[in-house]
């Protein structure tokens, strides 16, 4: 158990300082721009409380190659900027919150390796259960009343049609960056 911990620690060090680096910032903004490209042009708003979007894509290249703080920091400026760029509804800090942390998700199971199948999986599953079922629908809830439980059995759907969808296509994705050159100090 202690050496989970201290892995998890050694990971968000590392990610940490990489921030330090040039190359770091650069490449995290080509993968933000093509969030915010997939995102936008890639996504379907369902309705005010329900997105099916494909910008989680460009989220797991940088939670590879930098870590669980770089890819929470790309997850969180994803959101604020896809508010300014295209505001769907008011602005609210919970689903800032949720992108960071499905970038730190990815961040934990994916940093430094090409994560297997059931990494994926299971760093979908998290993301899926946890952020986007329970923790947005709270947020939701929060924002615009008790009424919106009542969707959680539509957002549950819609999160379980797309999860095997998801990992096929993040399959693809690391494989992908995998065999890219990669920027000088990143690995």
């Amino acid at each position: 158990m202690h050496s989970i911990f201290s892995h998890v620690a050694h990971q968000f060090k590392a990610s940490f300082l990489s921030l330090r680096r040039t190359q770091t910032l650069a490449t995290a903004g080509v993968f933000l721009a093509i969030q915010m490209v997939l995102s936008s042009l890639g996504a379907i708003q369902v309705s005010e409380s329900l997105k099916i979007s494909l910008g989680h894509l460009a989220l797991a290249p940088t939670a590879m190659l930098f870590g669980p703080v770089v890819a929470g920091m790309q997850g969180a400026l994803s959101d604020v900027l896809g508010l300014i760029i295209k505001p769907v509804g008011p602005y609210f800090p919970g689903f800032t919150i949720s992108a960071a942390l499905g970038g730190v998700v990815y961040g934990l199971f994916f940093y430094r390796n090409v994560p297997r199948l059931s990494q994926i999986v299971a760093s979908r599953l998290i993301i899926c259960l946890f952020i986007n079922i329970l923790l947005n629908t709270f947020f939701l809830t929060m924002l615009y009343g008790p009424a919106q439980a009542a969707a959680l059995p539509v957002r549950m759907v819609k999160n379980l049609v797309q999860l095997p969808v998801d990992c096929v296509l993040l399959t693809a994705v690391c494989r992908i960056v995998h065999r890219l050159p990669h920027p000088a100090g990143v690995r």
